[in-house]
């Protein structure tokens, strides 16, 4: 009877049956997800394409001076704002805030160097009814910030141009951490893509929320700044967009800022692009870039 129990030599045992169906399933699963890895996939929503340049997108850029990529942003309508063209960019101030919401520019590859020393002083605008003065800064712990930069529009539209920069339509309070670290960084960052590419559009402003904090004469302070980037080339546009906030170290390398167009409207209730195709806006503005340039 013990015979019985015995199995002939070379016959399969259970283990081994089991250890056979487990490479077939394993060696079924490694088919399959190469299989899926040659099939054509969607193009990443984090890498988009071009958008083409619609006929209306280019007549509101060439109607402000080809500064203001897209036209000026629209704002909500109880937001008053006074849009003051400048040499270099133009500005759109709210007095109630006293702080430009938004700031435009083009920059343009520099092939020459202005021996430009930096000016002594910020002046009041004396196109806005706020009549921000600069010592309204003084001691508040935070500095000046430019928001059409001083170098860039310099080197680009000359001295007249420079001087127009540190009217204080253009200055907002920014703490030092990223004034002069992360934004000075940003401001080279688009300087170098004017040289490489020949031209780029920069639209940046401030971002406030519901908790309102204030320096000097009732100055409104930001909790965070945004900066869109704009390249436009044979194929269409493509854009980079930038939220940092003022709680910044210094440190953190620019592309952890990126983010998305849609999400700088919604904090800011600015409208960008909108003289696009509903379809064509949607893809440009929700798209977060998966890195820099």
């Amino acid at each position: 009877m013990l015979k019985l129990f015995k199995q002939k030599r070379g016959a399969l045992q259970p283990v081994h049956l089991i250890a056979i169906i487990l490479l077939l399933t394993f060696v079924g699963i490694a088919i399959y997800y190469w299989q899926q890895s040659k099939a054509v996939r969607p193009p990443d929503v984090s890498r988009p394409a071009f958008i083409a340049i619609e006929p209306a997108l280019a007549e509101q850029t060439r109607l402000h001076e080809n500064k203001v990529y897209g036209g000026r942003p629209l704002t909500a309508s109880q937001t008053r704002l006074v849009v003051l063209p400048n040499i270099g960019f133009y500005a759109g101030y709210c007095d109630e805030r006293r702080n430009p919401l938004w700031v435009a520019y083009r920059l343009d590859a520099k092939d020459f160097e202005h021996k430009l020393s930096r000016p002594k002083a910020f002046k009041i605008d004396p196109r806005t009814l706020s009549r921000v003065d600069p010592k309204e800064y003084a001691k508040s712990g935070y500095d000046r910030g430019h928001m059409a930069p001083n170098s860039a529009i310099a080197t680009r539209y000359g001295r007249d141009a420079q001087l127009e920069t540190f009217y204080m339509s253009n200055i907002v309070p920014q703490t030092p951490e990223l004034n002069r670290r992360v934004w000075q960084r940003l401001e080279k960052l688009e300087e170098d893509y004017a040289n490489n590419r020949g031209t780029i559009w920069v639209i940046a402003g401030p971002v406030f929320d519901e908790h309102i904090k204030t320096i000097g004469n009732n100055i409104e302070v930001p909790d965070a700044f945004f900066k869109i980037i704009i390249d436009e080339e044979q194929q269409g546009i493509k854009t980079l967009a930038f939220l940092i906030p003022q709680t910044v170290t210094g440190k953190e390398p620019i592309e952890h800022f990126l983010t998305s167009i849609d999400e700088i409207e919604k904090l800011t209730g600015l409208d960008f692009f909108w003289a696009l195709s509903d379809e064509a806006e949607s893809r440009l503005e929700s798209a977060v870039p998966a890195k820099l340039w």
